[in-house]
């Protein structure tokens, strides 16, 4: 296992002289990310921070401390003291995630008894909850700027408002306002739901049957640009679709995250089939933009960083006009890293992207770790790396179609059908993979199990990276003034849309595509992440060799938290 440590390089510090890249790299070298080293040690102090609070006179302790350790492995590594290098760079690691979210969020373990009181702040909206326009209120997020006398601890904080849309002013992203309703505080240990997605914002304090007494600022150029940009999408792609609003909102909801448009019906099927996630504009979005583009600007012969510079460009402004949701900024920065990688010609790769940008979003908000988007979007791509890759890898090699026809005598059906198996291979392992790391976060995040979505997937996401190209392109194109194109690619997305509602509202109503399922206590959610994360990071260092259990830990221990850990019904 040390020689083993060594190959992988995961600590640049330890391996001085161990940084050139061969020739001929080693698949092996697809899983190597250094970084891991400090990201996992980071996480698990910040989940410490959340846990219990530290006084203020040890935080410059623990800093102190973090600092030595940090100093201490750099000494290590140049002495080539290998395991007292790791040692001490995960002990700095752990200590600097604690000192983060201490400092970070100080009011994070700040708990009030004080009753619900009306009162008057200013807030800056922050971000803006997309529901039903008929809706009474309007349910939101605000950073306080200011408040009433009395209320030291409020500037600063965020917390949720819910404003009465009759009455007042209409709140605005990135406005100030002034906004009067009642303060209450938030139960210290809230149960799974709306209020324990709060709890983990950092926000302790909820402003309800409020109302915006005016706008105090305006939002910027910047905010108002993508508010009217976005609305203009809108038009774009509602263009040709008139006859077919229910096609419409369901396209608008694809390409813009819009899943207010959804109906009861079409919501229930893609949640109940695992498949409500393209609806988020989120990794699947961005990656197929990203690729739509390095294809468009190989294809023109663009210069390497001249397209990675208008790809960043253009994904930065579909994230932002879309809302610049979490899932969305969290791909944004893993494509940025994988980009940034290949122009400056590093041995880059997809887990060492996935560590890096995973990082650099805790580090500028370490509350991101327990978003359930977070938890769910990393464990799902690092099951697609670890495991979806090799395993199809696995599987690929007994494919070798037309053996006793030589290869240069193969007829474009050969090819054709070689390829195919290629993919679809490819496509099932992605999918089991996806299945193993998403099915217990789905039981503590939905309520729901879906076996289904094994199969919803892997119909599914090719039908809906076909849409999404053609609603890219029909934005393109109508914003280019070429109205009849943007037409044509409408039309396209519609029908694919339509078979893909179709498929799904009548595939769910199937007998055990899903179960109504939820854990026995509430540990085993984060637990079950957590361990089967552990399961792929270990299996991929050891390759999935045979004598460690293949392919098989995983599945296992996915079954034993289905057989005990988890109540049906």
């Amino acid at each position: 296992m040390k020689a083993s440590g060594k190959r992988l390089g995961l600590c640049p510090l330890c391996n001085p002289g161990q940084g050139t890249v061969p020739a001929m790299p080693s698949p092996f070298l697809q899983t190597r990310a250094p970084l891991l080293w400090l990201l996992l040690p980071l996480m698990a102090g910040i989940s410490a921070a959340k846990a219990v609070s530290a006084p203020p006179s040890g935080l410059a302790l623990l800093l102190a401390l973090a600092l030595v350790s940090a100093g201490g492995a750099l000494g290590a590594a140049l002495k080539h003291r290998i395991r007292l290098c790791h040692t001490l760079l995960v002990l700095a690691a752990a200590l600097a995630g604690f000192v983060l979210l201490s400092l970070r969020h100080p009011h994070l373990h700040d708990r009030t008894d004080r009753p619900p009181r009306e009162i008057t702040l200013t807030l800056r909206v922050t971000e803006l909850y997309r529901g039903d326009p008929a809706a009474r209120s309007q349910g939101g997020l605000g950073r306080v700027v200011a408040a009433a006398f009395g209320e030291p601890e409020l500037p600063g904080q965020l917390i949720y408002f819910s404003a009465i849309r009759r009455a007042g002013v209409p709140p605005r992203p990135a406005a100030t306002v002034r906004i009067q309703g009642v303060l209450e505080p938030l139960p210290s240990n809230p149960g799974a739901g709306f209020e324990d997605y709060l709890d983990n914002l950092g926000v302790h304090h909820r402003l309800v049957r409020a109302r915006i007494l005016e706008e105090t600022a305006a939002p910027g150029r910047l905010a108002a640009f993508y508010a009217s940009a976005r609305e203009r999408l809108q038009r774009i792609l509602g263009h040709g679709l008139d006859r077919h609003p229910g096609t419409a909102s369901l396209y608008r909801a694809m390409l813009l995250g819009e899943k207010t448009a959804l109906s009861p019906e079409q919501e229930n099927a893609f949640l109940r089939s695992g498949t409500f996630h393209v609806f988020s504009v989120s990794g699947l979005h961005v990656g197929v933009i990203a690729l739509t583009l390095r294809l468009f600007g190989k294809a023109v012969r663009l210069p390497g960083r001249i397209g990675a510079g208008l790809t960043l460009v253009v994904l930065w402004i579909y994230v932002q006009v879309t809302g610049a949701g979490a899932p969305s900024i969290r791909a944004f920065v893993m494509v940025a890293f994988l980009l940034a990688s290949e122009v400056i010609r590093l041995p880059g790769n997809a887990l060492s992207a996935l560590a890096a940008s995973a990082l650099a979003l805790l580090l500028v908000e370490p509350l991101q770790l327990f978003h359930t988007g977070f938890q769910m979007s990393y464990a799902v791509v690092a099951a697609l790396i670890l495991l979806g890759a090799p395993l199809a890898e696995r599987w690929l090699e007994p494919w070798q179609p037309f053996t006793l026809v030589p290869r240069p005598q193969w007829r474009w059906w050969h090819a054709a059908i070689a390829w195919s198996g290629r993919k679809l291979i490819a496509s099932v392992a992605g999918c089991w993979a996806a299945f193993l790391a998403s099915a217990a976060a789905g039981i503590g995040f939905f309520g729901v199990f879906s076996p289904g979505s094994l199969l919803a997937n892997l119909v599914i996401l090719p039908l809906s990276s076909l849409a999404i190209v053609a609603g890219f392109l029909s934005l393109l194109t109508g914003l280019a003034g070429l109205m009849p194109w943007s037409a044509l690619f409408n039309a396209a997305a519609a029908l694919i849309i339509i078979a893909s509602e179709w498929l799904l509202v009548r595939g769910t109503t199937l007998p055990g595509v899903y179960f109504p399922a939820a854990f026995r206590t509430g540990w085993l959610t984060p637990a079950s992440l957590a361990g089967m994360t552990a399961l792929l990071l270990a299996g991929s260092a050891v390759r999935w060799r045979k004598r460690y259990g293949g392919f098989w830990p995983p599945v296992v221990f996915l079954a034993l938290l289905l057989l005990f850990g988890v109540e049906y019904g």
